[in-house]
């Protein structure tokens, strides 16, 4: 018989505080992964310019 041993740690569902998600915010906006998303808008715009008129639904 084998005994699965259960996440003991609680979750807390109270929010942190403004100022910890604007820092959040902050930092966010300075890393690679949000720089990267930034530079790829321009080619998703062009995108969906170039696909405006398709059916791309049957």
């Amino acid at each position: 018989m084998t005994i699965t041993q259960r996440n003991t740690r609680k979750i807390s569902l109270e929010m942190k505080s403004e100022g910890h998600y604007k820092k959040a915010a902050k930092s966010y906006r300075k890393s690679k992964q949000y720089i990267n998303m930034i530079n790829l808008y321009p080619i998703l715009q062009n995108t969906l310019i170039e696909c405006e008129d398709e059916n791309l639904v049957n």
